[in-house]
């Protein structure tokens, strides 16, 4: 059996999992070829070292467990997608920060929500809630997850329009959509955001959902027309944001728009396209 291009959605299949509380982590590893350990780890959150057919993940026996759990699915999709001879060993940082550009921990981080949040099992779950830190906090208690994850996972499953934004100081690092969501966010968040606030060296980790002008956080002419819905939290370092439409009509005048767009002969019409006009 070829291990190395199994998904996980496969791996689980083949181990009948039918419930968040049989993915155990430990026996995944195992039947793919890696045995999970547990030790004091100074500097990282797990490793891993792999030859041939075999693989050890060393987890930090010191982490809470859901962040223990992600670690060993971050190591393993390393295993799973760069068999061989593999080596890696990754921070906090990997598993907060490294979700943007196309790269070994953005893929690594990917098969670990994709094996531990599993869709068959997480839409059901998400499903209609509303796409907050709190819902995020809840279901990864249910799945034993960390929360960036989870917030991730959410933003791409609950059935809302919804995106998820990661900011430090200086950059956006970066951010997610779900399908329902035509649109980009701005390259900084707007003064008025909590986002902004937070980034600023405010006293609070976390400010609860508020509604803002669409503009603030929305890469659109006509932003400013709606409001959104606007979650920020501190996390290792850096703001993450979970952004929703609580009212759809502005997603629903841009599908018009863009009807409207498709029946011209000669399109004058907004691309979508990964760039910001403000607060670059």
């Amino acid at each position: 059996m070829n291990r190395a291009v199994k998904a996980p959605a496969a791996v689980l299949d083949e181990l009948g999992v039918t419930d968040a509380s049989e993915i155990v982590i430990e026996a995944i590893a195992q039947h793919c070829g890696a045995t999970i350990v547990y030790e004091t780890l100074d500097g990282c959150e797990a490793r891993i070292l792999g030859c041939g057919d075999r693989a050890i993940i060393t987890v930090n026996a010191a982490s809470p467990r859901p962040r223990q759990r992600f670690s060993a699915g971050h190591e393993l999709g390393h295993w799973m997608r760069d068999r061989g001879g593999v080596a890696f060993s990754c921070t906090d940082g990997n598993l907060v920060r490294d979700w943007g550009d196309d790269s070994p921990e953005r893929r690594a981080n990917r098969y670990a929500t994709d094996l531990l949040l599993p869709r068959k099992l997480f839409e059901p779950a998400a499903k209609g809630l509303p796409p907050t830190h709190e819902t995020a906090r809840a279901l990864a208690s249910t799945f034993e997850t960390s929360l960036t994850a989870t917030a991730i996972r959410l933003t791409e499953l609950c059935g809302t329009p919804a995106m998820i934004i990661c900011n430090d100081p200086q950059v956006r690092r970066w951010f997610f959509r779900s399908n329902l969501v035509p649109l980009w966010p701005v390259a900084r968040p707007g003064p008025s955001t909590n986002a902004a606030k937070l980034l600023g060296g405010g006293s609070v980790r976390s400010c609860g959902p508020t509604v803002v002008d669409g503009d603030e956080w929305i890469d659109h002419p006509h932003a400013k027309r709606y409001t959104v819905v606007e979650d920020s939290m501190l996390a290792s370092g850096v703001v993450l944001t979970l952004l929703w439409w609580r009212d759809e009509a502005q997603i629903l005048d841009l599908e018009g728009d863009a009807e409207e767009d498709a029946e011209r002969p000669l399109s004058g019409h907004l691309s979508f396209g990964p760039r910001s006009r403000r607060r670059g």
